[in-house]
């Protein structure tokens, strides 16, 4: 089977590695696999220095039917079997034309629920809403981001939930530090909670604030606001900016991970830090109570709420029973239902079922 997979952009994020984790396992038996993105970055050199096809095709999230004739154009050129997307509604639409046009099968792997600006809502809405009649796989990461392209108006019975998965590592053991790292690994952008964290983290004299992830969104300034913000909040020396390539070699130095987002698909971030028995910290946004169950697999606290947040980050860091309980009690619970194997046997089904 020949497969193309279109992502979102040239960076390394939750719907690239999926996709790549994807990409693996059909490669594993077989299948002969291509990625497509809109430009050339960090998640392109790894795929392709993993031996992987890479091509570049500029489909932004304007809504330009030249670029889904180019698409075509590819598929036709590369004799696809299948289009696995995951993009977002302006190129979700095109690439569904663009399959039509190819007469090539198309798998729409929805991450996130989309946002939309103002001036632009109710056209890409309604052109999404109607592309996806012609995906022959709509597929969504949790049960919340399904219900939320229903209530876009995407067709009711037609979207399956496969959620992400990860690898269990054989050491889950939780330890403390001192001084204490609480760690949050994400792009760097308000909706990641980034500030409410720093003022959170000025609440906790005692500990140290990891923040792992790039400025992708406003090409640095975003993060000069965070610098400046700790600057003001007295604790500037206490927070380390920076990306990370091994994300699993920094979650073993973390003792707790927050992510306190407003916004969320199924967040790949948790899964590692659960998987790891790290006691996690989050918002119930999105898919993550389908991970996380407040007070059993980490604690949940409200979006946009500091003071909540530095209070249960306090009762993780002064209670290392209570650490200890919600990690291995989250490590359980991916090993149960958020496995990687779980995954690529579903989507690799649908592959089939499709093909």
């Amino acid at each position: 089977m020949r497969i193309v997979h279109l992502v979102i952009g040239g960076d390394v994020a939750g719907g690239q590695l999926v996709a790549l984790r994807l990409a693996r396992a059909a490669r594993a038996r077989g299948d002969e696999i291509a990625f497509v993105a809109p430009e050339r970055g960090p998640f392109t050199e790894l795929a392709a220095g993993e031996g992987f096809s890479v091509e570049i095709l500029p489909l932004r999230r304007s809504f330009q039917l030249g670029a889904a004739w180019r698409l075509a154009r590819l598929l036709r050129r590369r004799r696809a079997d299948l289009l696995h997307t995951h993009t977002l509604a302006a190129a979700n639409a095109l690439a569904r034309l663009a399959g039509a046009a190819a007469r090539v099968p198309v798998v729409s792997h929805l991450h996130i629920e989309n946002h939309f600006r103002p001036a632009t809502r109710r056209l890409l809405a309604w052109l999404d809403n109607v592309t996806a009649r012609l995906a022959a796989r709509l597929v969504a990461v949790s049960e919340d981001t399904k219900r939320a392209y229903e209530r876009q108006g995407y067709p009711r019975g037609r979207i399956e939930v496969v959620y992400n998965g990860v690898d269990l590592p054989a050491d889950g053991v939780y330890r403390r530090n001192d001084p204490a790292r609480i760690g949050e690994i994400a792009r760097l952008c308000d909706v990641k909670g980034q500030r409410e964290l720093l003022q959170a983290l000025a609440r906790l004299p005692d500990a140290m604030l990891v923040l792992a992830g790039r400025d992708l969104e406003r090409g640095g300034e975003y993060q000069d606001e965070l610098e400046r913000e700790s600057e003001r909040l007295g604790i500037r020396e206490r927070v380390e900016f920076g990306f990370h390539e091994d994300v699993p070699g920094l979650l073993e130095t973390l003792d707790v991970v927050a992510l306190p987002s407003w916004t969320e698909g199924l967040p790949l971030v948790l899964l590692e830090a659960m998987a790891r028995g790290r006691p996690v910290v989050a918002t119930p946004v999105g898919g993550t109570p389908e991970l996380v169950t407040d007070g059993e697999t980490g604690l949940l606290v409200p979006p946009r709420d500091p003071e909540a947040l530095a209070e249960a980050l306090r009762r993780v860091l002064d209670e290392p029973d209570l650490a200890r309980r919600l990690g291995e009690a989250a490590r359980a619970r991916v090993a149960e239902r958020f496995s990687a194997a779980e995954q690529e046997r579903r989507m690799l089904e649908i592959y089939d079922d499709v093909v």
